[in-house]
């Protein structure tokens, strides 16, 4: 029988040969793999183009070819891939980040998604933007960011394209110098609230969690009193309870960190408690609203609220959309660090949370591109910090608001 190389090998081929040409114009390294693979065509290593020295960082790479036609629900924008189930099992067991790319011969293009980007509830489908997943040169930054260790916050790698400056989403937490510590009748928070809420001059930065109380702030000059066993109360230096490896204590401080927090800006701020997410809330209903805030050069507003009304359907309601972001609380070493995640949250009036809030969001990430991200996270820390107040201030005036710290 004589032997054949079928067209489909050859459009692999020159697939996978096409994306190879791209890694390495981009500075990176590309080693095929050997024909025992089950998933993946070859590995991208990054490489600093600056000194030549690769950084050993990698990328697997799945290549998808194919000779013409449109892709699913193809448009001028975007279109859909739908991944095989069997292909995203093998996938998420690997120890490295893994990418698709897409190249087709008729036109040339190449476009890239990481394969556990897919939708939220239909994890298969990968929505490809034809702007912003062109695989080329320019993705690098994207492709680097994969490479970051996610169970270590605040990990940063350079930006590669030697032109771009990067902004860190963190900012360091001053913590005050002592915290308030006391055994309490009452097992956790919510056991105690409703004691609480019949005293005057209420509060609710504080902790409780196995019968133990704890606060920033000392119990007995407020209406916590009732929520302490008042002979128990000690202030102790807050170092040895927010810096030891106990996770309890561990537990206790995110929590406590976060409930004062909630309250330096609730001027500006509400808290979701189950989506854990901070948004700017709305003045009156279907209002649109501004926020004055200290940029990296000057002075400058954002619109944190904003109102659209329904331009199809007049009669029928809007939604508002509102600046949003989750603030995780992070230690690294004996320092504890806040780390700012923006997004959105939309309501249908500037109160009532959106029954279809999922489109509006990806419809916005979509439109988002790196200096929109950049301004919403400056805005954060100019937000963080001008809530702090005199005395016991959770976020450095002077150490962790410098532009040069964040660029």
């Amino acid at each position: 029988m004589q032997k054949r190389i079928t067209d489909n090998q050859v459009l692999g081929e020159l697939g996978e040969t096409a994306v190879k040409k791209i890694v390495l114009e981009s500075g990176f390294l590309y080693d095929p793999r050997g024909r025992l693979e089950a998933g993946t065509d070859g590995l991208i290593e990054l490489r600093d183009r600056k000194s030549g020295a690769p950084l050993g960082k990698l990328l697997g790479v799945q290549v998808k070819s194919t000779a013409a036609g449109k892709y699913t629900n193809e448009t001028d924008a975007s279109f859909e891939y739908l991944v095989k189930p069997d292909d995203l099992t093998y996938w998420r067991q690997y120890n490295i980040p893994v990418i698709i790319v897409l190249w087709r011969q008729s036109d040339g293009t190449a476009y890239w998604q990481d394969v556990t980007s897919g939708l939220r509830g239909d994890e298969r489908r990968l929505k490809f933007d034809k702007t912003a997943d062109v695989f080329d040169p320019r993705c690098v930054d994207r492709l680097a960011a994969l490479t970051i260790d996610r169970r270590t916050p605040g990990v940063h790698i350079p930006p590669l394209n030697f032109g771009e400056t990067a902004i860190i989403n963190m900012m360091r937490l001053k913590l005050p110098d002592e915290i308030f510590i006391a055994t309490s009748p009452f097992g956790s928070i919510k056991d105690a609230v409703p004691n609480l809420l019949k005293q005057g001059d209420t509060r609710f930065d504080w902790v409780i969690r196995k019968r133990r109380y704890v606060s920033f702030f000392d119990p007995r000059e407020f209406g916590t009193r009732a929520l302490v066993d008042l002979d128990q109360v000690e202030a102790i230096d807050a170092k040895l309870f927010t810096l030891n490896d106990d996770l309890d204590d561990l537990n206790s401080t995110i929590e406590l960190v976060r409930r004062t927090v909630a309250r330096q800006v609730r001027n500006q701020l509400s808290y979701l408690k189950d989506d854990r997410l901070f948004h700017f809330h709305a003045i009156s209903q279907n209002k649109s609203r501004n926020f004055k805030y200290a940029s990296s050069v000057k002075d400058t507003s954002a619109r944190v609220v904003s109102y659209y009304p329904n331009k199809k359907f007049p009669d029928k309601p809007g939604y508002v959309r509102h600046h949003a972001s989750s603030l995780r609380f992070e230690r690294l070493g004996d320092e504890w660090f806040v780390v700012i995640d923006p997004t959105f949250y939309f309501t249908r009036n500037g109160f009532t949370p959106h029954p279809f809030p999922g489109a509006l969001l990806a419809g916005k990430k979509r439109l988002e591109r790196n200096a929109a991200v950049r301004g919403q996270v400056i805005m954060w820390q100019s937000l963080l910090v001008q809530s702090c107040k005199p005395k016991g201030d959770l976020f450095e005036k002077d150490g962790s608001w410098r532009r040069s710290d964040w660029l």
